[in-house]
């Protein structure tokens, strides 16, 4: 469970997918590139993240101090702690399931409807895992698309060759973390100097 929510909120999809998605990319220039590289982003990201969302459903409905302690820290990082899943609107649901991944939904389903248990909530975890694949691998299908015809064009293919080496590095992807980790921090410490 602890391994799940370190990958899952920590550097894991960060850092693993964005890299799987440019690796492939990369190995191929023609214009097949774009259903492979959407189609390994949404089968990726869909499993990970119903072994996830699974994964802490089992986890929360097991441990219950786990879940508060989860849910505390869910709640820290926002000032709008989010309902249920079926009341939530479609952007919502993709920004949330993007965002934090099916762990995060598994939890605020199990805080805002009291009741626990895999079965319960299997059917939401299915959908997110799979909102969450389909996004990724339209993103993917997106940054395919726009390499592949960035390599067609002489003056932009070694600028496109660059920059598929740069989001295809863990530590970009690692960096943007840590940047957005520590922006909230941030903004309290300069709003008081400026009181």
């Amino acid at each position: 469970m602890i391994i799940w929510l370190s990958y899952e909120w920590g550097p894991g999809n960060e850092t693993v997918t964005p890299w799987a998605l440019a690796k492939i990319i990369s190995a191929n220039s023609n214009a097949v590139v774009i259903p492979i590289t959407a189609g390994v982003g949404f089968a990726f990201t869909t499993l990970q993240q119903l072994a996830s969302g699974f994964t802490a459903l089992a986890g929360f409905s097991m441990f219950d101090r786990t879940s508060n302690a989860s849910w505390q820290l869910l709640t820290k990082r926002s000032t709008d702690t989010p309902g249920a899943w079926q009341r939530l609107s479609f952007g919502a649901r993709c920004a949330l399931v993007f965002g934090l991944g099916t762990t995060a939904v598994a939890l605020i389903q199990i805080m805002s409807t009291g009741e626990t248990g895999v079965r319960r909530h299997s059917s939401v975890i299915r959908q997110s895992a799979f909102l969450c694949g389909a996004i990724v691998g339209l993103i993917g299908a997106i940054v395919a698309s726009l390499a592949s015809i960035g390599r067609q064009v002489d003056a932009l293919a070694s600028e496109t060759e660059w920059m598929l080496r740069v989001f295809g590095n863990p530590l970009f992807w690692l960096g943007l973390l840590a940047i957005g980790a520590a922006w909230r921090p941030m903004q309290r410490v300069f709003s008081k100097k400026v009181e």
